[in-house]
């Protein structure tokens, strides 16, 4: 009989040898992949945090290749850009933090309620509640409560106030390879009295810097801050923009012509802009997303605002979304926010948000639906945190 075949009561045979006709041996498995495969393999996982992070929890051999910053250097390298797990919610009611996808949720949530989201950049928010500031770490969990400014700072009675949030020059790639620890500063500006007044803060001292200000008949507003390389912008209320180097601590405000910023009816994104320096994204009412920069006029080299990109969001809008826009039945269509290290925009729709990659022109729809007005998207890879990230 065929050693393959059946017995008559199911019951399957063992493989036989052919030429001995015993029983041949159970193949063996095979063996583990060398090292350096393995690297590779983990190298070539999706970027979303939860995926390294399974990988952690297979052996103690997998965590330590995940866990080691050099890897985690490469992984970053290899995938670019990291992904935009999710974004700070402004409103008044929760949540305040809502997920792009599935792929990741804050080991520690904070009610929006208790907090407002003043700011959120390579990996960090900072939160505001009363005269208290918090710098969050969402991948960790990790709150820092700071010092309040001085004074003239914290005493916001008939003030307007905003803040931003970025690590420390010379420390470019600690935030994605799990250096927690790495300095950061937070910029805390304000308007009173007709000046604008910007302080900052460096956890490396623990202290806050001197002062810099500004005449300005203006009012800071609480849209999102927008950094290119070392200079951070705010946007006041009238089409005005002020302009803090940090690097020469100097503050100054940018006039945008009137007739331009009426024409998106004040709403406008302050982000940078493709081509370098500060730029804005403004949508009009027949739905073309409209991005702005600053560029030096070739006449005579004053800084000019110049249209660089018009896109048409009827194409990735849907078509009754886009008809009832059109008759004004919702609120306008606006840009909310930007990500700066992914280069996606956020747009907002009647109670949909979408984000479009301006270098790829992919176009998604958030899951949770929602009346956003200004949001603070979060970015970040994996980094070397406990598992109670798994959701």
């Amino acid at each position: 009989m065929d050693a393959l075949s059946s017995r008559g009561g199911g019951e399957r045979l063992l493989p036989m040898d052919a030429l001995s006709g015993h029983s041949a041996a159970p193949p063996q498995p095979l063996p583990l992949p060398p090292d350096d495969l393995l690297l590779e393999i983990l190298l070539r996982l999706p970027p979303e945090p939860i995926y390294l992070l399974r990988a952690t929890l297979v052996s103690k051999h997998w965590r330590c290749f995940v866990h080691d910053a050099h890897f985690l250097r490469r992984f970053r390298a290899f995938h670019g850009a990291p992904p935009v797990l999710g974004f700070l919610n402004s409103q008044a009611g929760p949540p305040l933090f809502v997920p792009t996808s599935g792929a990741f949720s804050p080991p520690s949530t904070m009610t929006t309620g208790a907090w407002w989201p003043l700011d959120c950049r390579h990996g960090r928010a900072l939160l505001l509640r009363s005269s208290k500031l918090i710098v969050w770490d969402l991948m960790s969990g990790e709150k820092r409560c700071l010092p309040l400014p001085p004074t003239t700072f914290h005493d916001n009675a008939g003030r307007f106030f905003n803040g931003a949030v970025l690590r420390a020059t010379g420390n470019d790639n600690d935030d994605h390879i799990g250096c927690r620890s790495c300095p950061f500063l937070v910029a805390f500006a304000l308007t009173h009295d007709n000046l604008a007044s910007v302080c900052v803060y460096s956890s490396e001292t623990g202290v806050w810097g001197d002062a810099a200000s500004v005449a300005t008949e203006e009012d800071i507003e609480t849209y999102p801050t927008a950094l290119v390389e070392n200079t951070l912008y705010w946007q006041l209320t009238g089409g005005c923009i002020l302009e803090f180097d940090l690097d020469k601590h100097s503050l100054d405000v940018i006039e945008l012509p009137a007739d331009l910023f009426a024409s998106y009816e004040g709403q406008i994104l302050l982000m940078p802009a493709e081509d370098g320096g500060i730029g804005f994204a403004g949508v009009k009412d027949d739905l073309s997303l409209h991005l702005f920069s600053r560029v030096a006029s070739v006449v005579d080299g004053t800084l000019q605002w110049t249209l660089r990109r018009s896109i048409d969001l009827e194409k990735f809008i849907p078509p009754d979304l886009v008809d009832r826009c059109k008759r004004h039945t919702f609120p306008p269509v606006e840009a909310i926010g930007f990500a700066e290290d992914a280069d996606v925009i956020f747009i907002h729709a009647d109670i949909c948000v979408y984000m479009l990659h301006l270098k790829s022109m992919q176009f998604d729809e958030v899951p949770e639906k929602g009346s956003y007005s200004s949001i603070f998207p979060y970015s970040s890879f994996y980094t070397a945190v406990l598992p109670c990230l798994l959701s």
